[in-house]
């Protein structure tokens, strides 16, 4: 994690608490080579942040304010920044509703327990994996969260069967 450049990030983010996610943490466990786009989630006001990006010449390309998130480009490294949250959907199928919380709420609202762990970008602290994703990973299972993940997002079983294919991952009972 320390090898990855990150410090124009690591400087903007002040006291903020960040962590990498996703498939960030999927390729490094995998041992593959971290693509040219990271996903941070950070527990934290998203402004303050990008202002002190754009000050350090990091081009901030996009943000949504509604769903706090925020895209940034540090020459090829695309950088996608979210606040940590939680989500709830109206109707199955709905835009999400998203209100602030804590990196645990952050990741029991993602797609797959592959794409559901963390490593803080500061301090000592390891891999956050409370669904046991780098297990299934190492088993080569594709796990879904929970059991209205798909009615929430449709468009998760599309990235599942790509994660399927892409991983050789063989998706268990549940996420079938």
């Amino acid at each position: 994690v320390d090898a990855l450049p990150l410090d124009p990030l690591r400087a903007a983010l002040g006291e903020t608490e960040a962590w990498l996610v996703g498939g960030v943490i999927r390729d490094l466990l995998r041992g593959e080579a971290v693509s040219s786009d990271i996903d941070v989630a950070l527990d934290g006001e998203l402004e303050p942040v990008l202002a002190r990006l754009a000050a350090a010449e990091v081009e901030v390309e996009v943000s949504h304010e509604r769903f706090a998130t925020a895209t940034a480009r540090d020459g090829d490294l695309v950088i996608d920044l979210a606040r940590t949250r939680r989500e709830t959907y109206a109707h199955p199928g709905a835009l999400p509703e998203v209100e602030p919380a804590g990196i645990e709420a952050d990741l029991a609202r993602r797609d797959f327990t592959i794409n559901a762990m963390a490593v803080p970008l500061a301090g000592s602290g390891g891999l956050i994996d409370p669904y046991e994703g780098a297990a299934d990973l190492a088993s080569g299972r594709l796990r879904v969260l929970h059991e209205r993940s798909f009615a929430d997002d449709p468009t998760r079983a599309i990235r599942g069967a790509r994660y399927a294919a892409r991983y050789s991952l063989a998706p268990d009972p549940g996420t079938l």
